[in-house]
């Protein structure tokens, strides 16, 4: 099955380009405009088209083309593809906000083609601990999710789009981070109302500090909390049941050796001991280890070539996917001045 890329940074790179391999994909052409992105995607795959343009790209043979550009321009990349009859998959978020998101499942629809967007975190060892942990039970009854993405960068970065790009253009952690917690959550506790919002901006720039709460109309409430300066971040995952906490520090390393240069096969991937989160569950004064589930996100592209080829379900659904950006426009909205 053949894949198409537009947009080689971070994502294209590190993330699409290696999981689409693993999970079975032909990456046969790549849309890369500097001369710096070309010769890397001469280097991770010296055979596949490199092409300049979007309409380059949707003139390719191929039956999916995942869109990794910056977030400006992933509605008018996506309805490119779309529009040419081609499966496509976005990188977070799908649209800058509700209705951007919208008529793109509608243009899908009416052409008649699959679209999902890329959650990735969903495939975290945190992600699939926190499902195991439900699944058995080993917290009794879960009544509180806190979630976070929390790091100290006291300085903008200047080279980085999603800290100086304006809300408008799809900069901001709102749209970068907590459209994760938000989508994690959501997989996890079902549908949930916005009760709290504070979307700050504390360097000067895009937004920088974040936190929402939400209440699931299954009874936990999950506090998320994205911030690019806090100076003592706290841990990735605390989730409490009335029997006992699970606490899980950091994020697992799939991310890390992604960066540095991971490359797999189909049905290879990283070691499962490599990409375990450290997970325990306290009670009290009292706490154990708990085996976390390793990460994988080559479940995504997996789920994706089934819903192409046999019609499965795709890994994001529709309903999940406007559920993170309705209530993305809704922070905005509701956010405490």
């Amino acid at each position: 099955m053949k894949a198409g890329i537009i947009g080689y940074g971070m994502a294209g790179r590190y993330f699409h380009g290696p999981t689409l391999l693993a999970s079975g994909f032909h990456v046969t052409a790549i849309c890369a405009r500097s001369l710096d992105k070309k010769a890397a995607v001469h280097q991770d795959f010296p055979r596949a088209v490199i092409v300049n343009s979007i309409d380059e790209l949707v003139a390719e043979d191929l039956d999916l083309i995942v869109v990794a550009s910056p977030n400006e321009f992933h509605s008018q990349h996506a309805l490119a593809a779309i529009n040419s009859g081609i499966n496509t998959v976005v990188d977070k978020p799908m649209g800058r906000d509700y209705y951007e998101t919208l008529g793109l499942y509608e243009a899908a629809e009416l052409n008649g083609v699959l679209l999902t967007v890329s959650f990735n975190r969903i495939w975290d060892s945190d992600s699939l601990t926190i499902k195991k942990v439900i699944q058995e039970g080993a917290l009794g009854n879960i009544f509180r999710l806190e979630s976070r993405f929390e790091r100290f960068r006291p300085e903008r970065n200047s080279g980085s789009w999603r800290e100086s790009t304006s809300i408008e253009a799809g900069g901001g952690v709102l749209l970068d981070l907590q459209s994760h917690l938000l989508a994690t959550a959501i997989d996890f506790f079902g549908d949930a109302d916005l009760v709290f919002s504070s979307v700050r901006s504390i360097r000067g720039g895009s937004d920088d500090d974040v936190l929402l709460v939400l209440k699931h109309h299954s009874g936990v409430d999950s506090y998320l909390s994205s911030s690019a300066i806090s100076g003592s971040p706290g841990p990735k995952i605390r989730l409490n049941g009335d029997k006992a906490t699970l606490v899980i520090t950091e994020l697992d390393k799939q991310e890390e050796l992604l960066r540095k240069g991971f490359r797999g096969s189909p049905g290879e991937w990283l070691d499962s001991d490599e990409i375990r989160s450290s997970a325990k569950i306290h009670k009290g004064t009292d706490s154990f280890s708990y085996k976390s589930e390793p990460g994988f996100y080559p479940a995504f592209y997996n789920a994706v070539r089934l819903a192409i080829e046999y019609g499965n379900d795709l890994p994001v659904s529709r309903e999940l996917s406007l559920s993170v950006a309705r209530i993305i426009d809704q922070a905005r909205q509701m956010s405490i001045r």
